[in-house]
């Protein structure tokens, strides 16, 4: 079976019924180091297992790189309520790839500004099928639904903008803001 009796090979695990992916990865080599000969392998880090409550807790956002991070991500935030994507779209392109911070800020701030152009573009459709029938009922309903909306998005973006000045993150909900981008 196992050659050390303390501890099982993959082989007995799965005998057993226990097998289970491995929680940590080996780490890479350096590059242009060749590892000695014989030389044992260092063992990887041990890691706990996650639980409910950790996968619940979104994580942490890194912290800014540069001073002016801030003020872009809550630039991409207070750009969504009036100009749509265009604001989150161009700091996600242009400085997504120097600053980790500013590239998730402006990642959600760009989500949640298609999802709430699709969520705008389904109340127009609403809106249009229901004035075939009255032009009233149809103002009465798609009116305060698009009101809504972008009050809805407005507060969201409030909290998510100032939350990004103080140098936190905050997850917006997914009903919200649909994870398209990353």
């Amino acid at each position: 079976m196992s050659s050390n009796p303390s501890r099982p090979t993959q082989q007995d695990r799965v005998q057993a019924g226990t097998a289970r992916w491995p929680t940590t990865r080996s780490p890479w080599p350096k590059p242009g180091v060749a590892p000695a000969a014989g030389a044992p392998e260092p063992e990887p880090e041990r890691h706990p297992v996650a639980t409910a409550q950790d996968t619940e807790r979104p994580a942490a956002a890194p912290d800014p790189a540069d001073p002016g991070d801030e003020r872009l991500a809550t630039l991409s935030y207070l750009g969504v309520p009036f100009l749509g994507p265009l604001v989150p779209l161009a700091i996600y392109l242009f400085r997504g790839r120097s600053s980790a911070y500013t590239r998730r800020h402006a990642a959600q701030a760009l989500n949640l500004s298609i999802t709430t152009l699709l969520f705008g573009v389904c109340v127009l459709i609403l809106g249009t099928m229901l004035a075939l029938d009255s032009i009233v009922v149809a103002l009465i309903v798609a009116v305060p639904l698009a009101v809504a909306l972008w009050l809805a998005t407005l507060a969201y973006v409030i909290v998510a903008g100032s939350s990004a000045n103080r140098g936190d993150y905050y997850s917006i909900p997914s009903w919200i803001c649909a994870s398209i981008v990353r």
